[in-house]
């Protein structure tokens, strides 16, 4: 089924220049619902040359300096990836998130970024550790580790 036709409008040019400047490529952009396809799109940037100059300077800002899918790391998202993975939830189910660079951008980012790839690892080591301590709590052991008793053959 083809998308509707939609006409050029402020709106539709401010929502595509917000998203490029968040770092979203067309594609992405123009699969959103009420936006146009990317073909309308790209005949825009060469009919309109205001709105062509405003969509590169975003696309600068936004990290897509090049062709091709967005890759350049940002701290804003780099953030947010943390921020779920010390809450528990994993990287799969991060990158699946629309928002979300895919699981190949994020392994790029750590292989080009030793210092946010060992902020990673460190996220993911506060997650279990606070997993193991739920755990704990749940088998009766509230404080964790420090209330668990001691073994058996242990002196004391």
């Amino acid at each position: 089924m083809r998308k509707p036709r939609v006409p050029f409008s402020a709106e539709i040019a401010w929502r595509i220049w917000r998203g490029l400047n968040e770092g979203h490529g067309l594609r992405r952009l123009c699969r959103q619902p009420g936006m146009p396809t990317r073909a309308t799109v790209m005949r825009w940037l060469r009919e309109r040359p205001d709105f062509a100059a405003t969509a590169q300077a975003l696309r600068r800002m936004g990290g897509l300096d090049g062709v091709g899918l967005p890759s350049g790391f940002r701290n804003g998202i780099g953030d947010v990836i943390l921020d779920r993975l010390v809450a528990g939830e994993p990287l799969r189910t991060i990158c699946r998130d629309p928002d979300m660079p895919s699981r190949s951008t994020v392994h790029t980012w750590m292989r080009l970024n030793p210092e946010w790839a060992q902020a990673m690892a460190c996220a993911r080591d506060l997650a279990r550790w606070a997993a193991a301590d739920a755990q704990m709590s749940a088998w009766g052991y509230g404080d964790g580790i420090a209330n668990f008793p001691p073994r058996p053959d242990a002196q004391g």
